[in-house]
């Protein structure tokens, strides 16, 4: 609990204290806009702000986005700031009439969630100017759809994955399972072995939680029917949507993710018990390729997908965009920060920041042909393009399910782990929440 305080009165802190350097710019100009930096008057040249993860691929977008983009527009400027937690100071910052003019989310749930309180320029001009409307992967453009308006742009894909060690595999006879009961029954096999089956933790970051869950839902409800739940066809505390936390928990309690410690250690202590050859397997989105093709060294790693978790569900590959890019409706210069986000998508500059950033939903970025990239990322798209053209995708949390559903989701599935919850109370209390956000609007449109 006083983790949490002190995190949220940083972020607070930091966030009005970056308001105020805000409006105090603005009162300098006598402009009466609440938006930093954006004087549009020093000599011609317009400055536009973004805020970026510190995660974020640093030197790709100084060196192989902005810098380019400057040289050929010497009338605008990039001002960046990198901060642990820019989506939290951005709402902090809209809610006030300010913030960056460029947003950018973690995933489209929020961003949805900006575009209907108003903050976002609607993007449909800007589409038509630069055909935005055909440079993206066709499932890409729903979550940055709201009412039939473009709201924002794609910035990267993830889909979740079951990382291994081949080496291992291969050296006890083990076979890649094409089902749950496969799957418990290798697990076992590992166990017995003193081996840990899927490494996982989420001790620093409790929304790691939400991989897991997002993943159990896929495997056992498949697409077509967690799509009804997320639209409210088919409710969250079902049979179908319990059995799947229900055998969740049953893995988690047999010892099989991180032997019931996944609470109590890193994502990056995870990371190093697969590296180590302590774990055979990591349950993780495809944003561990980045710390695999660079850390792995002479080990051999492959990939397969989740196989199905009930029979009669086929396997899939879930989906989600995990970043998005938006304008702020009170930028001075939103052409000019348009001009920007379109060099940011275009595919000869995306890329180059494949590994940076991970896989982005450009139709025309060729992975298979950057020079010296890791043979697992054309693994992975080649599998992504696979199950598209088969139907066979599904949703995953960040994207697709609504905001205080999702939060509650993971926020509480350690209680179920350790007991202190049922899985029913949780199951009827994710229903409850759900029928808040539904009523509040905030349940992901699948027509629009």
């Amino acid at each position: 609990m006083m983790k949490k305080a002190a995190k949220f009165f940083a972020v607070l802190a930091v966030s009005c204290s970056m308001i105020a350097a805000t409006a105090c710019g603005s009162a300098d100009k006598g402009t009466g806009s609440a938006n930093q930096g954006q004087t549009g008057d020093k000599q011609g040249v317009k400055e536009i702000t973004w805020y970026l993860h510190t995660q974020y691929g640093k030197e790709y977008f100084e060196n192989d986005v902005i810098k380019p983009f400057e040289e050929q527009h010497p009338d605008i400027k990039i001002n960046v700031t990198y901060n642990a937690d820019p989506e939290q100071i951005t709402k902090s910052q809209l809610a006030a009439g300010a913030g960056p003019d460029i947003i950018t989310t973690d995933g489209t749930t929020t961003l949805r969630q900006f575009a209907k309180a108003g903050y976002l320029v609607e993007l449909d001009e800007y589409s038509k100017k630069y055909g935005w409307d055909q440079r993206f992967i066709p499932w890409a453009y729903p979550p940055v759809t709201v009412g039939d308006k473009l709201i924002g742009l794609p910035g990267k894909y993830e889909t979740e994955l079951v990382y291994y060690n081949k080496k291992m595999f291969a050296d006890n006879g083990w076979d890649i399972p094409k089902s749950y009961d496969e799957l418990v029954a290798l697990s076992e096999k590992m166990t017995a072995k003193g081996i840990i089956p899927f490494a996982f933790g989420a001790s620093d970051y409790r929304g790691a939680n939400e991989w897991w869950l997002s993943m159990a839902y896929n495997a056992t409800l498949g697409p077509d029917k967690l799509k009804k739940v997320l639209a409210g066809e088919l409710p969250w505390n079902g049979a179908d949507s319990t059995e799947a936390v229900q055998k969740l928990v049953d893995l988690w309690k047999s010892g099989y993710i991180n032997d019931k410690k996944s609470h109590a250690i890193t994502g990056e202590d995870a990371t190093t018990l697969f590296l180590s050859g302590k774990a055979a397997m990591k349950m993780e989105g495809s944003w561990l390729l980045n710390t695999l093709s660079s850390k792995a060294g002479d080990m051999d790693w492959g990939i397969f997908p989740m196989p199905s978790w009930k029979e009669g569900v086929e396997t899939n590959l879930p989906l989600a965009l995990g970043i998005a890019y938006g304008i702020n409706a009170n930028s001075k210069d939103p052409d000019a920060v348009a001009e920007f986000l379109n060099y940011v998508t275009q595919p000869d500059v995306a890329a180059k920041g494949i590994v940076s950033m991970g896989l982005q939903p450009i139709k025309d970025l060729d992975v298979g042909a950057i020079p010296d990239l890791d043979k697992h990322y054309k693994e992975v798209s080649d599998l992504l393009a696979d199950y598209g053209k088969r139907n066979a995708t599904g949703y995953l949390s960040w994207t697709f399910w609504p905001a205080q559903t999702r939060v509650f989701s993971y926020d509480n599935l350690e209680a179920v782990f350790l007991d202190g919850m049922d899985v029913k109370s949780y199951m009827d209390k994710m229903e409850a929440t759900y029928q808040e956000d539904k009523q509040s609007g905030k349940v992901f449109d699948f027509e629009k």
